[in-house]
């Protein structure tokens, strides 16, 4: 007997294979499909999830290595692959970003110029420069370790970076619905951590909308079946103690300002009481454990959890 056969035997008729198996594909569903598109194209919506869509290697261009020795050697070789048009942009963006560094470069290339120009070359500072190879670019313009030449990868800088879904790349629009085929690219790898997402761009949006499961068949007469996504309803509330916060405000204030910018109106911190509605479970432990040692009372109290197993396990540094 064939193994189809055999599985057909299992379930009792001749569809048991179809009825082994079947594949969603995650959709939103909304009554104002171009308002949920405009809300993906706006990487203002995504909040702490844009770093996700970022471009590794658009990172390393624009701020340079991570390591601080390569970040000079990393300036030379950009400048010698850029274009004119390119070499100009740069020139602009680092007399905006640090005005003092231009300053100099200008004195430090000065000598330079005067001879470029009386070995009959016309035309001005900059297209000198432009004739320089990056290693022989004044080092006012390149600064320490590229300080100068590179940006400083700020939270705000990096957001110029942040990148988003894009149509026929993540998701497609069809049927009024926009749906993320299991055949195209998840950047975020799971479809819990996608539906998370969805729901974060959505609603800081502003945009009413369902997420659902759609089963996709095949053929010419497949059927396209709804499923709503069960979504639990879950809270965080973590009350902090200003004692335990003191000399720890700048970690604290990040994460709380990317958890505002992430749950929106399901976001309230007052009077050191933080609240959060409809959390992801998972993302509900990971909270616990980071607010742990500045809670007012202790997890113990609240769910049975071995603070001081924790904090052993995190000095022995098997946590983090």
């Amino acid at each position: 007997m064939k193994l189809t056969d055999m599985l057909r035997e299992i379930e009792g008729d001749e569809d048991g294979m179809k009825q082994m198996k079947v594949n969603y594909d995650l959709a939103v569903q909304t009554s104002d499909i171009k308002a949920a598109l405009a809300a993906l194209n706006d990487t203002a919506n995504y909040g702490i999830y844009a770093q996700n869509m970022r471009d590794p290697k658009a990172i390393v261009k624009a701020f340079g290595p991570s390591i601080p020795a390569q970040k000079a050697g990393a300036a030379w070789k950009d400048w010698d692959e850029r274009s004119e048009d390119e070499k100009a942009s740069k020139i602009i963006d680092i007399k905006n970003r640090v005005p003092e560094a231009w300053e100099a470069t200008e004195k430090e290339a000065e000598s330079g110029f005067d001879q470029w120009q009386a070995e009959g070359n016309e035309g001005s500072l900059n297209d000198y420069l432009y004739t320089l190879s990056g290693k022989s670019l004044p080092k006012s313009l390149v600064g320490t370790y590229g300080k100068n030449y590179f940006p400083m990868k700020t939270p705000d800088n990096l957001k110029k970076y942040a990148g988003k879904l894009e149509q026929d790349v993540h998701y497609i629009a069809k049927d009024g619905k926009i749906i993320f085929p299991s055949t195209l690219e998840n950047p975020y790898k799971t479809k819990p951590y996608l539906s998370k997402v969805l729901k974060t761009i959505m609603d800081n949006a502003g945009v009413e909308f369902k997420l659902i499961d759609i089963e996709q068949g095949e053929g010419d007469d497949a059927k396209t079946i709804e499923k709503p996504i069960d979504e639990p309803s879950v809270s965080f509330k973590v009350t902090l103690d200003p004692k335990k916060i003191r000399g720890n405000t700048t970690p604290l204030r990040k994460m709380i300002d990317g958890l505002k910018s992430t749950y929106g109106k399901n976001f309230d911190y007052s009077q050191s009481v933080l609240t959060i509605n409809n959390i992801d479970p998972s993302k509900k432990k990971d909270l616990m454990v980071f607010f742990a040692p500045y809670k007012q009372s202790t997890l113990a109290e609240d769910l049975g959890y071995d603070v001081e197993k924790y904090q052993m396990l995190r000095r022995a540094g098997i946590i983090k």
